[in-house]
């Protein structure tokens, strides 16, 4: 964490014409992510077989942690999530399945296991920045990037295949925060996405924090994030909603 808030500060300083407000911070988050649709394909020349994560391979929904920092300079916000996500699943399967090249028959029982890393660069420079003694108002465009790094892998019936992939992903959005009570209850929304050749990403939340010092917040939103890539032979299809709640330090 202590890389992610210096490499967030060098990038802020670079930046010409900052004013002197500033916020350095850093977020935990426990996200109760509900897997509600998903499907995965692993193609070798072109053929493999689309399946349904839950239906057919038995994966379930798993809670997941995220964690953020920021540095907030005047109207510039620069911020870095990371969101772990590992999904497991083994269910003996009804039809044959083509994965990777790799033919698994039906009423194999088959172990698949989905397992990345998600880091999330983003900028926003507000447009609007109307501050006063009781009230804030600030809204923005964002420029983010999304990273993909992680593995997927299928074994059963004495057969294995797995695939690798790091996916980079621009995304453009619109973010926007409200403070009252001098900043006593805080109110932030995201949204950003991006549409190329067939592919998407969207992802969005909305959050409210309190702050009982000046150094902390307890904070609870709601994120969703949808993902449908084709992508280096892999098709990734799927959806993730729900609350969450965190933890934020910040100076």
């Amino acid at each position: 964490m202590r890389h992610m808030v210096a490499l967030l500060a060098l990038a802020v300083a670079a930046v010409p014409g900052i004013a002197s407000a500033w916020e350095l911070g850093a977020k935990g988050a426990y996200w109760i992510a509900e897997l509600s649709s998903g499907q995965i394909r692993l193609d070798d020349g072109g053929e493999g077989t689309e399946v349904d994560l839950h239906d057919d391979l038995g994966i379930d929904s798993e809670n997941l942690f995220f964690g953020e920092a920021w540095l907030w300079a005047g109207r510039h916000h620069l911020s870095l999530t990371g969101t772990p996500v590992d999904y497991s699943g083994s269910e003996r399967i009804g039809t044959s399945i083509e994965f990777g090249g790799v033919s698994f028959p039906a009423n194999t029982r088959v172990d698949t296991s989905l397992e990345y890393v998600v880091l999330d660069l983003a900028y926003q420079y507000d447009l609007i920045d109307l501050e006063n003694i009781l009230a804030g108002l600030s809204l923005g465009p964002v420029f983010r990037v999304s990273y993909f790094d992680g593995e997927v892998k299928m074994k059963g019936g004495g057969e294995e295949e797995s695939q690798s992939f790091r996916i980079p992903f621009p995304m453009l959005g619109l973010g926007g925060h409200l403070g009252i009570v001098a900043d006593l209850l805080e109110v932030r929304a995201r949204a950003a996405g991006m549409w190329f050749r067939g592919d998407f990403v969207v992802e969005a939340l909305g959050e409210v924090s309190l702050n009982p010092l000046t150094f902390i917040e307890l904070v609870g939103g709601y994120r969703y994030f949808r993902i449908d890539i084709d992508e280096e032979d892999l098709l990734l299809d799927y959806t993730q909603t729900g609350p969450y709640v965190g933890l934020s330090l910040k100076i």
